[in-house]
Parts: structure tokens; C-alpha cells; sequence
């Protein structure tokens, strides 16, 4: 089963030291079972020698386990890190455009709830190794006493097996889509989260979004009922099959087979003890299906992030600008957005242009008129289509894209903000506290630890803080996209009159996205964008 088959091919080197303590468990309880059936047999024989013997024996049983347990368990522990640690590595080698396809709700859900069903069974999958060995080493015994009594019980258990594993594909493919429907109830409920407020002001629509939320916490209600089901029937088989083999050892065996009472007694004996590691094994098969289910998501994920990272290429650390801008020129540059099936559907471009170092240059047009996309194409975070992209003649590739990434400080619409300087873990505490005290954030937060204590503020303060990152990060190239759209107009007025004159006076290049047309004497270009389509307009004389 899929989930043993990955255990195994994570294990590696601890898999002889996993099988060698199991064995010694089976053995173990075997050699128990050994003793008890020779010592009913012999009353005599049950001397002082013989309890020594039978303690050891139980306390082999008990070493073996207990390191089967413990091995299993940190065997699962340390297979999840390196699954975590590959996803993340991934993630950080994946480009923008790439992550957007995968989607933020399966990374979610298969590095929390996949994960922690794996996690919360990793002790499971060790009862079930361990009582897997048992109930192969208590078999063996079985031959030995009888052949024909071990070749019915062989037959009861493949036949019980086929059986396991009919109801494991209706029981699989019943976990495969409540994966997926945990999916589209976690995009639901940030739908109703990042859109609260709109809720709010409508009955209705609070309605509707309630009722697609319930009708599909519903849904995923029915398949843990189908689920349940499918897991029941496993439950109750052995059972079953254990009873039909105790009737066809009393019943059947002696009319077709010469045996003994004594032998009777000892294959009763031993029936009934198979039947716990047998029971055990059934039980664990609900941990091995819903690990199975989860880790296959799991690496269906790592497959989608293996792609988007192909595509990403190979970025090298080479930097053919140390660290200095130049001009940045685009040659027809083109960018179209992908769709699910391979097609392009919005296009930006073709277009041709020049920023110079030191050049304010401001990005206006309508909504949906490609001004984000052609920052995100401008900054590298988006792969251009076709045309060129050039800076100080050297041409931006997959190659040297990080180092030229390096060169910009940008704040985006939907910009985030992190919980620490992290990139600058060493930034002077006062020069972060002057630059707060600038962006009127002294008294709404402070800054201990290399960590700002609030970030619980308005979009606008939250927008501010974040810019006094990027002005200690002090590179070449500023991008903003609608940055005063959410300030009040004393900030708006110091974002156009102060700062982005005070960048330009340190020789900084500044491209910002804007809608103040009253502001627009402040760039020495303004570029108008429509249906991705770019004209350039002249400056515009101060009031």
C-alpha cells in the first residue's frame, strides 16, 4: 500500500534495524505461544527453568514492540520533516507565476491537514507492523504443527484480503475527494473572510455565502459517513473470517484430515491467538488508508511544485551588475496571462521603453489596463512571454533574474507584511525607530527584538511600515503600486512631494502605479496604459 511503499523507500538505512526489532517481536510472541502449547501439553515441564525462560521470552516481546513503536514513529516524524523541508525548498525555488497555478489552498491543506493525519497515525503504522509480524511468525508455527491446517487458514486470509482491498478503492477514492472538497471549502470560507465587510451590507449575500459554506461542510459530512462505512466493513471482517476458521478447524478439518485431540487443542490454541495480531492488522488498515490518501495528495502537490520549478529554471547566483542599476529597457516585451488549459488569455505588450537611472516614472490607465502585470513582468517576478528586457545592456534571464531582483524594493496592492526585519536582522534599532517617528507610526508601534510589536493597524499605517523596509534595504530601483491609494491626504501629499523627491534626489529609479492625476508634475514620464497597450505622455507642469 502506497503509504508502506513510501515509508520504505524513505527509510533507507533503518529499515534492517525496523524489520530486525519487529522480527524480534514476532518471534518473540511466536516462541510465547510455543511455550504455552508445549507447557499445557507437559504440566511437568513448567518448572523454575521454563518461567525464566518464558519472562525472557515476554520481555524480548516487550523490547521488540516498543523499538517497533518508537522506530515507526520517528521513522514518520522525520520522513513529514523532509517532505516539509522539500516543499518549502520548492516553494522558494518556484516563481510567482508558477505558485499562483498551483494555489495557496492545496499548499495549505497538504502541509497541515495531510500532514497531521500522517503524523497523528505514525504510532498505528507501528501496531500494525508489529502485529504484521506477529501474525506471520504465529502462522509459521501453524505450518509447523499442521500443513493442511495452515494452508486453510492461508486461504481464509487471502480471501479476506481481496476483500480488504475491494473495499480499499471505494474507501480511497472516497478520501481522494473529500481532499478535494476540503479544497474548495477552505477557498469558501477566505472568500467570506477577505470579503466580510461586503457581507455585511447585504442579508442575502451573507445568505448565499452561508449556504454554499454549509452545503459543502455537508458534502465533506457525508463522505467521513462513506468513510465510516468502508472503514466498518474492514473492521468487522476479521472477525468473521476468524470465526469461519475456528468452525472449519473443528468442524471441517477432522472429517478430511487425521488429527489428534492434542494437536485439535494446539491448532484452537493457536487460531485464537492469531486472531488478536490479525484483529490489530485489520484495525491498523484505517491508519494505512488515510496515510496512503494523504501522502499520495501530498506528493501530487511535490509533483505540481516539481513543475513549476522546471519551468523556473536553474537561477545561478552570478550578478553581472554588482549591485548597480542602469538603464532598464524593454524590446517589445510581452506577457500573457496562462489559462488551466495551456491557452493565453490577457495580453500586455507588445512595448518598448527606456527608464533611466534616477527617473521618476509614474504608470496610470483604467482598471484591468495591465499596470500590476507589467510591474510584476518589469520586476522579473513574472516571465516575459517574448521580447527582451535589458539592464545596462545585459539582458535579465532566467540566470541572473535573483541578482537583478536584488536591485528593487517594491510594494505591491496586496503587499504582506512579516512578523520580522527578516532580510535585515541586523538593521540598527534607531535608524528603524527615526524612520518610524517619519512615517507617523511612532505610539501605534514600536520596535523590540528586530520585530515590529503591532502590526494590527490600518491598511494605509500597514502599507507605511512596510515601506520603511524597503527604504533601509537602500537599492537602486523603488517600485510602488498604488501606494497613496489608502493614505489620508497628508501622507498622500508627503509620498509625491517628499519622498519620491528624496529618492530621486539619492539617484534612485522610481516607477509607481497611480490614479492622482494632481500629482502627476512629480514624474519626469508619465506612461499610459490600455488593454495592455502602452503610450507615453508628457510631463505634466506643477500647479
Amino acid at each position: 500500500m502506497y503509504v508502506i511503499d513510501l515509508l520504505l523507500e524513505e527509510a533507507k538505512g533503518q529499515r534492517a534495524s525496523i524489520f530486525a526489532v519487529a522480527t524480534m517481536g514476532g518471534i518473540a510472541n511466536a516462541l510465547l505461544l510455543v511455550g504455552a502449547n508445549v507447557l499445557a501439553g507437559s504440566p511437568e515441564q513448567a518448572d523454575l527453568r521454563a518461567l525464566f525462560l518464558f519472562g525472557l521470552t515476554m520481555a524480548l516481546y516487550v523490547l521488540g514492540a516498543r523499538a517497533t513503536y518508537h522506530r515507526t514513529t520517528s521513522l514518520v516524524e522525520a520522513v513529514l520533516h523532509r517532505v516539509r523541508t522539500r516543499i518549502v525548498e520548492k516553494i522558494e525555488r518556484t516563481e510567482l507565476e508558477g505558485l499562483e497555478r498551483v494555489g495557496t489552498a492545496e499548499i495549505f491543506d497538504r502541509v497541515t491537514e495531510n500532514m497531521s493525519v500522517v503524523s497523528e497515525q505514525g504510532w498505528v503504522l507501528g501496531s500494525f507492523l508489529q502485529a504484521l509480524f506477529v501474525l506471520v511468525f504465529g502462522l509459521v508455527y501453524i505450518a509447523w504443527i499442521s500443513l493442511p491446517a495452515f494452508a486453510l487458514i492461508a486461504l481464509m486470509l487471502v480471501f479476506g484480503f481481496f476483500i480488504v482491498q475491494y473495499r480499499f478503492e471505494e474507501v480511497v477514492d472516497v478520501l481522494r475527494q473529500m481532499g478535494q472538497l476540503r479544497l474548495e471549502l477552505f477557498d469558501m470560507v477566505m472568500d467570506l473572510l477577505k470579503g466580510f465587510k461586503e457581507a455585511k451590507f447585504s442579508r442575502r449575500r451573507g445568505r448565499e455565502i452561508h449556504d454554499d459554506i454549509v452545503g459543502m461542510a455537508e458534502s465533506l459530512r457525508i463522505g467521513a459517513v462513506r468513510t465510516a462505512e468502508g472503514l466498518s466493513g474492514v473492521l468487522v471482517m476479521p472477525n468473521c473470517v476468524l470465526y469461519i476458521l475456528l468452525g472449519a478447524v473443528i468442524f471441517t478439518m477432522p472429517r478430511y484430515v487425521d488429527v489428534d485431540a492434542e494437536t485439535m487443542a494446539s491448532l484452537v490454541t493457536c487460531t485464537a491467538f492469531v486472531w488478536g495480531p490479525f484483529t490489530s492488522v485489520a484495525g491498523g488498515l484505517n491508519a494505512v488508508f488515510r496515510s496512503s490518501v494523504a501522502f499520495e495528495q501530498i506528493r501530487t502537490l511535490e509533483g505540481k511544485l516539481d513543475e513549476a520549478v522546471e519551468r523556473a529554471a536553474v537561477q545561478k547566483t552570478e550578478d553581472p551588475w554588482n549591485g548597480r542599476i542602469g538603464t532598464l529597457s524593454t524590446r517589445d516585451i510581452v506577457y500573457e496571462y496562462p489559462t488551466g488549459n495551456g491557452d493565453r488569455s490577457f495580453r500586455v505588450g507588445p512595448l518598448s521603453l527606456d527608464i533611466e537611472p534616477g527617473e521618476v516614472v509614474f504608470l496610470v490607465g483604467g482598471n484591468g489596463s495591465g499596470k500590476s502585470t507589467l510591474l510584476k513582468v518589469l520586476t522579473g517576478l513574472y516571465p516575459r512571454s517574448g521580447g527582451e528586457l535589458r539592464v545596462g545592456g545585459v539582458l535579465v534571464q532566467p540566470e541572473n533574474v535573483a541578482a537583478y531582483r536584488e536591485m528593487i524594493s517594491a510594494i505591491y496592492s496586496d503587499f504582506h507584511l512579516f512578523s520580522k526585519l527578516y532580510g535585515m536582522l541586523d538593521a540598527e534599532p534607531e535608524a528603524v525607530r527615526a524612520l518610524l517617528a517619519q512615517m507617523g507610526l511612532e505610539g501605534k508601534t514600536s520596535f523590540e527584538a528586530q520585530q515590529f510589536t503591532r502590526r494590527t493597524l490600518s491598511t494605509g499605517q500597514r502599507r507605511r511600515l512596510y515601506t520603511i523596509m524597503t527604504l533601509l534595504e537602500d537599492r537602486p530601483v523603488y517600485v510602488f503600486d498604488e501606494w497613496a491609494a489608502d493614505q489620508d491626504p497628508g501622507f498622500r501629499r508627503y509620498f509625491y512631494e517628499e519622498l519620491v523627491p528624496a529618492l530621486k534626489g539619492r539617484g534612485k529609479t522610481v516607477i509607481a502605479v497611480t490614479h492622482d492625476d494632481r500629482y502627476f508634475h512629480c514624474a519626469d514620464r508619465v506612461i499610459k496604459l490600455s488593454y495592455g497597450k502602452v503610450q507615453a505622455t508628457p510631463r505634466m507642469d506643477a500647479p
